[in-house]
């Protein structure tokens, strides 16, 4: 078998150190150690200085990265919940539940908890916001520790609406072409006619950065306070949304896409349950939104005991197919909780997210129709994946 040549080291900078003395060759150990997955490498690390120094070294990280590009799981928790309150923001954990890098609230300058909680986050950085205003917002790069702390203020384009707005929803993304990270806040308020006001940040390293106002409003109005109605694909945020009508909203499945790229709303996209004109009914009011593969899924939790998983297949054409339907067993305080698929493996399974108390995570096998709990994670609010890599973390600092 063939191996794989190790990167060689930039110049001006120290080669790899050679490994101990041993029966198989260098080149040999170093295939093993990168076929390996990462949490086995973390513990590895103290077998030798010179392992250690090989499993710490960026260019081991990153060719890692390479072979195994699944991202870890992000779990947000609220100041509700109990893991907040000892103090723990949010927890990055692999596949299996075992966490990696477990990350605390910090004090402000009086001493007191600033309370800030998870935005749904993609890529390296990590979203999070003050929890009862959510316009204290900061991106965290968890395996440097670099913290950008964004602008609480107003648009100058809405600076005249200061104090009549009561919600805010934010997603956070990267622009598919050029890979900036940009955050998108919906604000609803005391505005005629239901009018929401929409803002951008661009986060590019520079210190100046500012919120844009966004000319247009969402097509309709956009769910703001409520669990796994936003994801993002391909540079594209996408909500679930709320007919206004004199008086009252009315939920649906339709939804509504923003481009991060050209800060633009698009037209809406019927739901399939819109699509195949099925009455109203509570079977609907349980929805929830996610990315598969690269593909938009729309998960209709149906109380009590399933899910149906619906894939858009042809934007343009409205095409949505009905690809899982899981059966779950669940307890009578459970049934209200809905569960979320996070991401699928390389094998085809599922990977699922129980949002009840105890916080089960999930693995959904589709060729023989079972469900298993993996571990219990404790009671998440917001949950996300970190496509960063876990040696990297492990040399980060901790928090």
């Amino acid at each position: 078998m063939a191996l794989s040549p190790r990167p060689r080291a930039a110049s001006g900078s120290h080669a790899a150190p050679a490994l101990a003395a041993g029966a198989l060759p260098e080149d040999a150990i170093y295939e093993i150690l990168l076929r390996l997955p990462a949490k086995d490498l973390c513990r590895l690390r103290a077998v030798c200085r010179p392992w250690r120094s090989l499993l710490s070294d960026p260019a081991f990280a990153a060719a890692h990265a390479a072979r195994h590009p699944e991202p870890l799981i992000v779990a947000g928790y609220t100041s509700h919940s109990v893991m907040n309150d000892d103090g723990i923001l949010f927890d990055i954990m692999d596949q299996s539940g075992r966490v990696v890098r477990r990350i605390r609230q910090a004090n402000n300058k009086e001493g007191h908890n600033e309370r800030m909680v998870l935005v749904p986050t993609q890529g390296d950085l990590v979203c999070l916001v003050q929890h009862w205003c959510r316009r204290s917002c900061r991106l965290l790069n968890p395996a440097t520790g670099a913290v950008h702390v964004l602008p609480e203020g107003l648009a100058e384009e809405h600076a005249m609406h200061e104090g009549k707005l009561a919600y805010c929803a934010l997603a956070f993304g990267q622009v598919a072409a050029t890979g900036e990270y940009k955050v998108l806040r919906v604000f609803r308020g005391y505005l005629p006619h239901g009018r929401e006001l929409c803002e951008v940040f661009t986060l590019n390293g520079g210190s100046h950065g500012r919120w844009r106002g966004i000319r247009t409003a969402p097509p309709r109005n956009v769910i703001l306070n409520l669990l796994n109605i936003v994801t993002i694909c391909n540079g594209i945020v996408y909500f679930l949304s709320i007919e206004h009508v004199p008086g009252d909203f009315i939920l649906d499945d339709t939804i509504a896409p923003f481009n991060l790229e050209s800060e633009e709303w698009m037209p809406t996209i019927r739901g399939p349950l819109s699509s195949l004109e099925r009455a109203k009914n509570n079977d609907r009011s349980v929805l929830s939104l996610a990315v598969l593969n690269g593909c938009l899924v729309l998960s209709q939790h149906v109380v009590p005991s399933s899910m149906d998983m619906w894939f858009l297949m042809d934007v343009d054409k409205g095409l949505w197919v009905k690809q899982h339907c899981i059966q779950f067993e669940f307890s009578y305080w459970q049934i209200m909780h809905p569960v979320h698929p996070l991401l699928v493996l390389s094998d085809g399974r599922i990977v699922l997210i129980h949002m009840a108390d105890r916080g089960l995570l999930k693995m959904y096998n589709p060729r023989i129709g079972t469900c298993t709990d993996v571990a219990e994670i404790g009671p998440c609010d917001e949950i996300g994946l970190y496509t960063g890599n876990l040696l990297s973390l492990a040399n980060g600092p901790s928090q």
